[in-house]
């Protein structure tokens, strides 16, 4: 099943949705009409409970370019910034819906091919597992235009690639290569553009035969592991395990194990 949208189409099959942002004349930058068109897009999904991956790539050769530079431009040519307050709601939008594709109790994977800039590089961080085709790149360039990094970028950058590295990329702006993002931990592993999306739906598939439910914890406790100090992952991870192992889920899953055949979850 698929719902098409100018900014986005959304594929359906076997409980896993494969987003694609469709407007590479503009970058697949983050356009008003863009940024709405995903906030929708993930609102659904989040009260989906048949949903069991996602996919996020673009089309054509181009990830996302970030922020709509030219329309930022015109809107200082014509007068209509007046000051912080005019951007903190749109900060506030932006964030919202990234907080809540960070937050989807399944996974999230990012198909990165061509440009992933900016606003878009961020974007692409939100995912659990970021792949990478051959001609994918990755900057985050926003002191050559006068900005600080933003898409929650000073959250994730550092936890993938280190502290002392995010702010070299910060500072100089440089663009990161395919083979330079999966060195230094940007993207788990660089694949044929031709063969990218295959690769997609082949990681979405391995992924998605398990507890919703005790995939969702497990999320959201590895999500925490580099702000809690020991105990604390310790505590999440007896009280989740508890919900895990009483319930009917467990037990089905270990009959079937033991004889075994593949698993399957009630995921409605």
């Amino acid at each position: 099943m698929t719902n098409e949208t100018k900014a986005l189409r959304v594929t359906r099959k076997n409980g896993i949705a494969l987003i694609e942002m469709t407007e590479p004349d503009s970058r697949n930058a983050l356009s008003d009409a863009m940024k709405q068109a995903l906030d929708a897009c993930v609102r659904g999904l989040a009260t989906d409970t048949e949903l069991r991956a996602v996919i996020l790539t673009g089309s054509d050769g181009v990830f996302c370019a970030g922020g709509d530079l030219k329309r930022m431009l015109a809107n200082h040519k014509a007068g209509l910034v007046h000051g912080a307050e005019d951007f903190a709601p749109r900060m506030r939008h932006l964030h919202g819906w990234l907080r809540m594709l960070r937050e989807l109790s399944v996974p999230v994977i990012c198909a990165v091919d061509g440009p992933a800039y900016g606003a878009g590089l961020g974007l692409a961080l939100v995912g659990d597992i970021v792949l990478a085709s051959d001609r994918a790149s990755f900057n985050a360039s926003f002191c050559k235009v006068g900005a600080v990094p933003d898409g929650g970028l000073f959250y994730s950058l550092p936890r993938m690639v280190g502290l002392q590295r995010a702010k070299e990329l910060f500072y100089t702006g440089r663009t990161v290569d395919a083979e330079e993002a999966q060195r230094i931990g940007i993207a788990l592993e660089v694949v044929p553009h031709a063969q990218l999306l295959e690769r997609a739906w082949q990681v979405a598939g391995m992924m998605c035969d398990a507890s919703r439910t005790a995939f969702a914890l497990t999320k959201q406790i590895a999500s925490r592991a580099m702000e809690e100090d020991a105990e604390t992952l310790l505590t999440f991870e007896a009280q989740a395990q508890a919900i895990c192992l009483s319930s009917g889920y467990h037990q089905e899953a270990l009959e079937r194990f033991t004889q075994k055949q593949p698993p399957k979850f009630n995921f409605r």
